[in-house]
C-alpha cells in the first residue's frame, strides 16, 4: 500500500479525499470536493510522473448529485444531435454512463462537453457509442457489462493489491506450456509461468471435434495448471477457438482478472450464449451456463490498445491490434525488469482489409514470439485480395443470372463483415440489386462493429460516421430470425445468403444444405478455412453425398474456394510481419495450424530469419530462461 501513501504525498491540503484506491494497476480518487473533482489536473499530473500509473479523480457519494436531479442537468447540457439513448449511473464508483448514437456531440471539442457534464452533475462521464443497429444480443451483451458496480470496486482494489505485492524478482526462469492449439488448428491455450506468476493466453474449443469429448477441449488438467493459483488471463480475441472455454475456467474455481479489449469482452458474452444455446437445441449440454459467463464479465479488465498494464507483481501486458477480428489484439508480455519479453499473436493478418488496419509490428522488445500457422504450409499463399473479390463476385453472379442461390458459410465475426463490405461497395456502385440474407449471429455481430467503429478502417469508420453510408445498413441487408423466414429464402427469388457456421459444422447452414444442396442452379463459395474433419472440408473436398442432422443429402450445387478473404496471414506475410517486427524475436514458436503447416513455418522461419524455432506439441513445457 505504499503507492497510495505516496499519492497521499501530492494532494492538495484543501483536496477533501474521501479515499484512494486500486483499480487494478490503475489509482482512483475520490474527493468531496467540488473545485478539486472539477480541477485537478496539475495535480493527477505531478502523480502520474512519480507512481508512473493512471490516475483518476471522482466524486464521492457526498459529492455528486441524486441520479434524478443530475440526469435531468445532463440532458440540459447536452445536445439532442447526441441521440442520448441511457444513462446509467454506478454511485459506487462515481460515474454515470452515457450511451449515445454520436458520442462525439456528448464529449464536444476538446473534451468541453465532458467538462460541462461534470460541472452541471458532479458525476465523472463516461460514454459509449449506441449501435446502429438493433440487437437484443448486444443489448444483453452490454447490460452484463455494467452490472454489479459494488463488486467490481472492490474486486478491481483486490486485484490492483496482489500485482503491488511486494514479491522478490531475481534472475527468474520462464516457461511456456501449450495446453491446446499447437500442431492442430482449436482449442488454443498457453500457460506462461515464472516464480511469480501464472498466466494463461486463450482457452478455446476445437470445433471440428466431437462436441463434449477431451479433443474438443484444451488440457486444463494438465498438472502444472492450477486455476486457485492462476493470477490473470488474457484473451487475444473472441472466436471460439480461443475463447469457447473462458467460461468454465470460471465454473471450476478461477476467480480472477480476465484481459481482452472491449469488442472482444462483448463478442465473447454474445458467442458463448450462443454456444449455449446451440448446446441445447442439439439436445446436449454445454460445460457451462451462462452464469459462469457473467462471472467472467464481472471480472473483465478492458486495456485501451497500446496501454501498458500490469498484471501481476512482475508481468506487464500491452495489447495492440491484430488485424484479425474487430477487437483481436496480439499480446505482449513485459516480464521482470527487462528480463524476458514474450510476444502470443493469436490470429492475425499483415494486410489491409475491408474492414481493419494489418496488425501492429511496434514492439520495443521481443525475444520469444508465439505465431499462429494456419496457412504457414510450403504451398499457402493467398491470392490478391482485388482478385478474390473478382472471383468471387463472377462466380455469385453466374448463380444468381441463372436463377440460383448461393450459400456463403462465414464466421459471424469477421469474415461475414469482409464479405459483406465488398457487397456493400457493389451494391454502392448498382452492380447488382439481389437481396442479401444474414443468419445465425451475423447480424448481432455487424451491431456491435457499428459500436466500435474505432477499432476499424479508416475507410468503414468514414462510412459507420456517414449518415446514410454504412456498409451494414444497405436495404438490401435482409436479418433471418426464424424457421418461416428461413422457409421463404429457400423457396424465394434469386439471393446471397450468408450463414454460419463458417466450417459448416452446425447452425442455420446445415438448414440451407438440406434444402439446397441438390439443385444444380445454386452454389456454395468457401471464404475461409475449413479445418479437417468438418464437414465443410468434406464439401469442399467434393463429396457427392453428405449427411445433414442424420439424413443423407446430394450435393448437386456448385462449390467453390475463394482465397484470399482471409483473417489470417499466409506464409509470406508471416515472414514479412517477423522482418518488420520493431524488434527482432530470438526464438519462434509455432501454433495454430496442421501439424505439417507448424513444422514447415518453423523451419522456413529458421532459414529465413537464422533464429531458434520449433513446432511444440500440446503439452510440451518450453524453458525461456
Amino acid at each position: 500500500m505504499e503507492e497510495l501513501k505516496d499519492v497521499e504525498k501530492f494532494l492538495p491540503s484543501d483536496a477533501d479525499i474521501a479515499d484512494i484506491r486500486f483499480e487494478a494497476s490503475d489509482i482512483v480518487i475520490y474527493t468531496d470536493s467540488k473545485d478539486f473533482f472539477l480541477d485537478s489536473s496539475d495535480t493527477v499530473k505531478k502523480i502520474v510522473s512519480k507512481v508512473k500509473k493512471r490516475v483518476e479523480v471522482r466524486p464521492s457519494s457526498k459529492l455528486f448529485k441524486k441520479p434524478e436531479l443530475a440526469e435531468e442537468k445532463i440532458y440540459d447540457v447536452v445536445s439532442d444531435k447526441a441521440g442520448v439513448d441511457d444513462l446509467i449511473f454506478q454511485p459506487s464508483l462515481g460515474k454515470v454512463i452515457i450511451r449515445a448514437e454520436k458520442p462525439g456531440e456528448v464529449v464536444g471539442n476538446r473534451g468541453k462537453g465532458l467538462q460541462k457534464i461534470k460541472e452541471a452533475s458532479l458525476w465523472d462521464p463516461q460514454v459509449e457509442r449506441v449501435p446502429s443497429i438493433e440487437s437484443k444480443v448486444v443489448n444483453r451483451a452490454r447490460e452484463l457489462t455494467v452490472e454489479d458496480p459494488e463488486f467490481r470496486k472492490d474486486f478491481l482494489h483486490d486485484v490492483g493489491k496482489k500485482i503491488r505485492l511486494d514479491k522478490s524478482v531475481g534472475d527468474e526462469w520462464i516457461r511456456i506450456g501449450g495446453l491446446g492449439g499447437c500442431r492442430q488448428v482449436g482449442r488454443s491455450c498457453f500457460l506462461v509461468q515464472t516464480e511469480e506468476s501464472n498466466v494463461l493466453m486463450d482457452a478455446g474449443i476445437d470445433p471440428s471435434a466431437k462436441s463434449g469429448s477431451q479433443e474438443n477441449y484444451p488440457y486444463l488438467n494438465a498438472p502444472e495448471l492450477d486455476l486457485q493459483t492462476l493470477d490473470a488471463v488474457i484473451l487475444s480475441h473472441a472466436h471460439m477457438d480461443h475463447a469457447g472455454m473462458i467460461p468454465y475456467l470460471y465454473k471450476m474455481g478461477y476467480d480472477g482478472p480476465l484481459y481482452c479489449t472491449k469488442p472482444t469482452r462483448d463478442l465473447m458474452i454474445m458467442q458463448t450464449l450462443d454456444y449455449i444455446g446451440i448446446a441445447h437445441s442439439e439436445s446436449a449440454r454445454a460445460p457451462y451456463d451462462s452464469s459462469d459467463i457473467k462471472k467472467a464479465v464481472k471480472r473483465t479488465i478492458t486495456p485501451d490498445l497500446g496501454d501498458v498494464t500490469d498484471i501481476t507483481p512482475d508481468m506487464r501486458l500491452t495489447l495492440k491490434n491484430a488485424g484479425h477480428i474487430i477487437g483481436s489484439s496480439l499480446v505482449h508480455l513485459h516480464i521482470g525488469e527487462g528480463l524476458h519479453n514474450i510476444l502470443y499473436t493469436g490470429d492475425y493478418n499483415y494486410d489491409s482489409s475491408e474492414m481493419l488496419r494489418p496488425a501492429d509490428t511496434n514492439f520495443q522488445r521481443v525475444e520469444t514470439m508465439i505465431t499462429e500457422s494456419t496457412y504457414g504450409g510450403n504451398d499457402d499463399k493467398q491470392q490478391p485480395r482485388e482478385n478474390a473479390q473478382k472471383k468471387f463476385l463472377s462466380k455469385m453472379k453466374q448463380t444468381l443470372n441463372k436463377g440460383g442461390k448461393v450459400i456463403v458459410p462465414v464466421f459471424a465475426v469477421g469474415r461475414s463483415q469482409e464479405i459483406l463490405g465488398m457487397l456493400a461497395d457493389e451494391l454502392d456502385r448498382s452492380y447488382f440489386d439481389y437481396p442479401v440474407y444474414m443468419d445465425g449471429m451475423i447480424n448481432d455481430a455487424n451491431a456491435l462493429h457499428t459500436a466500435y467503429p474505432e477499432f476499424l478502417s479508416e475507410k468503414v469508420q468514414k462510412k459507420i460516421m456517414k449518415e446514410g453510408d454504412s456498409p451494414f445498413l444497405k436495404d438490401q441487408l435482409h436479418p433471418i430470425g426464424s424457421h418461416s423466414e428461413r422457409e421463404k429464402v429457400y423457396e424465394g427469388e434469386p439471393s446471397v445468403i450468408l450463414t454460419t457456421s463458417g466450417m459448416v459444422t452446425g447452425g442455420p447452414v446445415m438448414s440451407y444444405l438440406k434444402h439446397l444442396a441438390s439443385d444444380e442452379k445454386n452454389s456454395m463459395i468457401f471464404v475461409g478455412y475449413q479445418a479437417q474433419g468438418t464437414l465443410g472440408r468434406e464439401i469442399q473436398n467434393g463429396a457427392d453425398t453428405i449427411e445433414v442432422n442424420g439424413e443423407k443429402v446430394d450435393v448437386n450445387m456448385d462449390v467453390a474456394t475463394v482465397s484470399g478473404f482471409s483473417a489470417h496471414s499466409d506464409r509470406q506475410q508471416i515472414i514479412n510481419f517477423c522482418r518488420n517486427l520493431r524488434s527482432s524475436p530470438n526464438k519462434v514458436l509455432t501454433n495454430h495450424g496442421e501439424e505439417k503447416k507448424c513444422f514447415q513455418l518453423a523451419s522456413t522461419l529458421h532459414k529465413a530469419l537464422r533464429i531458434d524455432t520449433s513446432a511444440p506439441q500440446n503439452l510440451d513445457v518450453v524453458r525461456l530462461n
